[in-house]
C-alpha cells in the first residue's frame, strides 16, 4: 500500500512538472480588455484594482472620419498599456459604408493622412485592426458584399499608405470572425488574406451569447475558437490574438466558463494575447468583481502565464 501511495505521488509530481514545462515552452500570453469607448487611466486603474492585473492591450474603435484622441493614447501609454485601434471603414451612426472604389483612387487620402499623424508621434507600439470580421455579413465591407479581391485591395491600400507615411511603430492585425457567415466556401477567411507582408498578427473574434438571443446557445471557449485556431495555425505562420471575446450572463455558469477559457488559452500556444470585452453592451459581457464570474477572472489572472507587461 505504501509503495502504491509513493507511486501515485511520484506520478502526480511528474505530471505537474510536465504541465509546467509545456507552459514554459509556450511562453506567455498578454492580458487585454475593452473597458470603455474612450478609456482613461482611471478606468485602467480600476481594472487593475479589480482583477489584479491591468489590460496590456486596450481596445478602442474608430469609424471613418473620427480620430484617436491624444489624451486617450497618452492615458493608455502612461499606464504601461498598448492600444489596439480598430479602424472601421464606415459611418457608424448611419451604418453606411464609405465608397470603397473611391478609397482605392485616393478619395480618402486626406483622412488617412490625418489619422496617420495622430498615431505617428508616439515612439511606442500601436496595433491597428483594419476592417475586421470581413468573413461575417454584418458590415458594409464584408467580403460577401464587396468581393474578396476588393477587400484585399482596400486593406493593402490602407497599409501601404500608412507605411509610406513612415509609421514604423504600427503592428497590423488581420482580424476574422470565429465562423464565416454565410458559411459558403467562397466566404472562407483565407480568401480575404492580404498576404504575409501585410499582416503581423491574426485576430480572432467570438462570443458566447448564452441564451440571450433566439438563435444563440451556451458555448464554451473551446467550442467557439478551437476549429478556427487550428485552421489559422495550419494555414499561416503568424501569432494569434483573441481580439474580442466574452461571455453572456444567461444560460450557464459564467465563472466556470472563464475558468475553462483561460485554461484553454494556455493549451493553444500561438495565442499571444487576448482582449476581453468587459462591458455591458449587446449582452452583459462584464465580469463584475462583485459576482462569481469576476472573482474567478481575478483568480485566473494570478497565473504567471498571463502577463500585463513586457
Amino acid at each position: 500500500m505504501k509503495r502504491v501511495i509513493i507511486a501515485i505521488i511520484l506520478t502526480a509530481m511528474a505530471l505537474i512538472i510536465m504541465h509546467t514545462a509545456v507552459y514554459a515552452k509556450h511562453g506567455k500570453c498578454f492580458t487585454g480588455a475593452f473597458i470603455a469607448d474612450r478609456p482613461t487611466k482611471e478606468k485602467i486603474a480600476e481594472f487593475r484594482k479589480a482583477y489584479g492585473k491591468k489590460p496590456y492591450f486596450v481596445l478602442i474603435f474608430f469609424d471613418w472620419e473620427s480620430f484617436p484622441e491624444k489624451a486617450v493614447l497618452n492615458d493608455i501609454f502612461s499606464s504601461g498599456c498598448v492600444p489596439v485601434i480598430t479602424l472601421e471603414p464606415w459611418y457608424a451612426n448611419s451604418e453606411t459604408g464609405i465608397k470603397y472604389d473611391s478609397l482605392l483612387k485616393g478619395g480618402y487620402d486626406e483622412y488617412l493622412d490625418e489619422f496617420a499623424k495622430k498615431i505617428s508621434g508616439f515612439n511606442k507600439p500601436v496595433y491597428l485592426r483594419f476592417a475586421h470580421e470581413m468573413n461575417g455579413d454584418w458590415y458594409p465591407w464584408s467580403g460577401s458584399k464587396i468581393a474578396p479581391r476588393k477587400y484585399i485591395d482596400i486593406y493593402r491600400y490602407v497599409k501601404d499608405f500608412f507605411d509610406k507615411k513612415g509609421l514604423n511603430n504600427v503592428k497590423w492585425i488581420f482580424s476574422i470572425n470565429w465562423e464565416s457567415v454565410p458559411s459558403a466556401r467562397s466566404n472562407y477567411f483565407m480568401n480575404y488574406y492580404p498576404g504575409d507582408d501585410y499582416v503581423d498578427y491574426i485576430g480572432l473574434d467570438g462570443y458566447n451569447w448564452g441564451n440571450t438571443k433566439p438563435w444563440s446557445r451556451w458555448m464554451s471557449f473551446k467550442e467557439i475558437f478551437e476549429k478556427s485556431y487550428n485552421e489559422i495555425t495550419r494555414s499561416l505562420d503568424k501569432p494569434v490574438i483573441i481580439t474580442e471575446f466574452g461571455c453572456a450572463d444567461k444560460g450557464g455558469d459564467k465563472s466556470g466558463w472563464i475558468r475553462e477559457a483561460m485554461g484553454d488559452i494556455k493549451k493553444l500556444p500561438n495565442i499571444k494575447g487576448f482582449i476581453l470585452f468587459n462591458v455591458n453592451k449587446e449582452a452583459n459581457w462584464k465580469f463584475s468583481i462583485h459576482n462569481d464570474g469576476g472573482r474567478e477572472l481575478k483568480k485566473q489572472f494570478e497565473d504567471p502565464y498571463f502577463k500585463d507587461k513586457e
